[in-house]
């Protein structure tokens, strides 16, 4: 049966990564669009990743969790149960991730030395919306070419890259640490205990139910309440007296 994920962050750090993760999958989709409102939407959300490296300490953050990670993968090297070629691997990219990032100055430094992202910035924090009468410049720039400007916003992504890929590596250990398990719902809740080495949690609801999870996801429980689309009525009896029973799929992903 076809199903919806989700996935909900147990802490703050991991929801900075996963709005990173969807903002450089947004982009990397629009670069590969030769359409101008596709390019000009591009060079939006390069200003808002910008936006988002000056609002926090986005290097610092991933420096710390790839040593994390590293450290506890080391220690995981020896243990049999454990497939040790694909360990291995793993604490190779993040080594070489490691020396990368370390490399690198402020987050989105790089980007800051570009004019058009500057001047982009600049429009954007005016509320602009790169009209031709408000951002010439940038409007000049989108009607240069589409291969031109495509080739600009693909060198400009490339200069955040080692950002994109320390994310996707994180988040990708993580999710590969848990499997899902299915759980059925008392009267559309569910709840259950969870440690602190939590860092997110999946979860599958069938497309059939017209039900939309809203989850509490802490240090120590995760809580789970299912509440009727808006936009699509649900077929399930609402009255608060019968008890409605949902099956779902929960994954806790550790590291």
């Amino acid at each position: 049966m076809e199903a919806i994920s989700y996935e909900f962050p147990t802490n703050q750090q991991t929801r900075k990564f996963l709005r990173l993760e969807q903002l450089f999958k947004t982009i990397r989709g629009l670069v590969e669009l030769t359409d101008s409102n596709a390019q000009k939407i591009a060079l939006f959300r390069l200003v808002e990743i910008m936006d988002f490296f000056e609002r926090n300490d986005v290097r610092g953050e991933l420096l710390k969790e790839l040593d994390r990670l590293q450290i506890s993968m080391n220690l995981l090297l020896n243990n049999p149960a454990v497939d040790s070629s694909k360990l291995s691997y793993f604490v190779t990219q993040l080594e070489k991730l490691n020396q990368v990032l370390s490399a690198e100055s402020r987050a989105g430094d790089k980007l800051r030395n570009e004019p058009m992202i500057t001047l982009a910035r600049q429009k954007w924090s005016l509320g602009a919306t790169f009209c031709a009468f408000d951002s010439p410049a940038i409007a000049h720039f989108i009607a240069s070419g589409s291969e031109v400007t495509q080739s600009h916003l693909k060198y400009w992504l490339e200069l955040i890259k080692v950002y994109r890929t320390s994310v996707n590596v994180i988040l990708r250990l993580y999710r590969e640490s848990g499997d899902f398990q299915n759980f059925i719902t008392q009267n559309l809740c569910y709840q259950e205990p969870i440690d602190n080495k939590v860092k997110l949690i999946g979860i599958k609801i069938p497309a059939s139910i017209s039900y939309i999870p809203e989850v509490s996801a802490g240090a120590h429980r995760v809580c789970l309440q299912l509440k009727p689309s808006q936009w699509k009525p649900s077929k399930l009896n609402n009255d608060p007296h019968e008890s409605i029973e949902i099956q779902f799929a929960l994954a806790k992903y550790r590291a």
